[in-house]
């Protein structure tokens, strides 16, 4: 369930959020207009391919199971399209030569999947990856555990801190409207609920806002990459961008600490 959204606060409060908001760094290096990632950097990172063509990024997860967005294996709503329409490149940093493509036995959207909310699914192989420097699954957020009732503890927040560095890389489109043959890499910084929500409108527990200069940011064919942090954990999966692509709105993925018990009950050993 998404998180309420903020209370009518007094005007001062507002002011000095908005002020913060603008004085967010500038990260350099989107993919929009980023740069090149070498053979081994991001050997999670997956071509998603509709019909033989690259449409989204996947994350692999496990041997047998990766992590994209929803949107990008819908068909309607949370009915997925068919899995044998399905492939993933794997191993290559070139998204249309090297590595491997394995087909696809299954699809599983989040059941609450809808508007871009809880834009979350797990794709199934039809065999399980042999893993190399170049094909590695990505590190989940460990659980935090939760104060006992009584035992006057406080609540411990699991939502990455405002300005948190994260890193992307996927084969979206690039500054010229092209699509890049090779891997493109970005830097980012997350940004908190509640500046999202005054920036975007969109403070939800359930997603990562990401901090976007001008003219920089994910594109089209970035959907379903990762949002990793300095410690290579999967903190996010990119979800969509406002208005054009490197508008001065924040970048949307879903945050998947959220999704922990979802994605350990439907994932073998992930």
């Amino acid at each position: 369930m998404a998180a309420p959204r903020l209370a009518l606060a007094p005007l001062w409060a507002l002011l000095l959020l908005l002020a913060a908001a603008h004085a967010l760094p500038s990260p350099e290096g989107r993919i929009l207009g980023g740069e090149d990632a070498t053979a081994t950097e991001y050997p999670w990172t997956a071509s998603l391919r509709h019909n033989k063509a690259h449409t989204c990024m996947a994350v692999i997860i496990s041997n047998t199971q990766l992590l994209t967005a929803a949107h990008c294996v819908s068909e309607l709503g949370t009915t997925p399209v068919a899995a044998s329409s399905l492939g993933v490149r794997v191993g290559s940093i070139n998204q249309y030569a090297g590595g491997q493509i394995v087909n696809v036995r299954s699809v599983l959207i989040h059941p609450s999947y809808g508007n871009f909310l809880h834009d979350l699914a797990i794709v199934t192989l039809s065999e399980p990856l042999v893993y190399t420097e170049r094909i590695a699954a990505a590190k989940l957020p460990s659980k935090v555990e939760e104060a006992g009732e009584g035992e006057g503890e406080e609540e411990v927040s699991t939502e990455l801190p405002h300005n948190t560095p994260v890193y992307v890389a996927g084969w979206g489109a690039v500054s010229d409207g092209s699509a890049p043959y090779k891997l493109q890499k970005a830097n980012y910084n997350t940004v908190s609920a509640p500046f999202c929500e005054l920036a975007a409108g969109y403070g939800y527990a359930s997603t990562l806002c990401l901090s976007s200069a001008a003219k920089e940011g994910i594109c089209s064919g970035d959907a379903g990459a990762a949002v990793i942090d300095d410690d290579k954990v999967l903190q996010g999966i990119t979800s969509f961008h406002f208005a054009d692509c490197g508008s001065s709105y924040p970048d949307v993925a879903s945050r998947i600490y959220y999704y922990l018990d979802w994605i350990e009950a439907n994932t073998q050993g992930a």
